[in-house]
């Protein structure tokens, strides 16, 4: 495994390497023994996780999916184009 092997599977696994399959976690274990890339990937992904974990939710205003729906065209409209 490479470091863009590994970015690509902390992307797709997420940063807890407990959760991911055991020979892709084994590999990524050997990696980061050797790589200070690999190392900082991690990092980075274990802090990204922390402020989206500490992050105030944002919250839709209440009349998005109207604003939405209203934007799309109707049913009738969309037949006779």
């Amino acid at each position: 495994m490479d470091e863009a092997q590994f970015q690509d599977l902390v992307d797709r696994q997420g940063e807890d390497l407990t959760r991911w399959p055991e020979a892709l976690r084994v590999e990524a274990e050997l990696l980061l023994a050797v790589s200070e890339p690999a190392r900082r990937i991690l990092g980075n992904a274990v802090t990204l996780r922390a402020a989206f974990a500490s992050a105030r939710p944002i919250r839709a205003p209440r009349d998005l999916a109207a604003r939405i729906l209203a934007l799309t065209p109707d049913d009738d409209s969309a037949s006779s184009s």
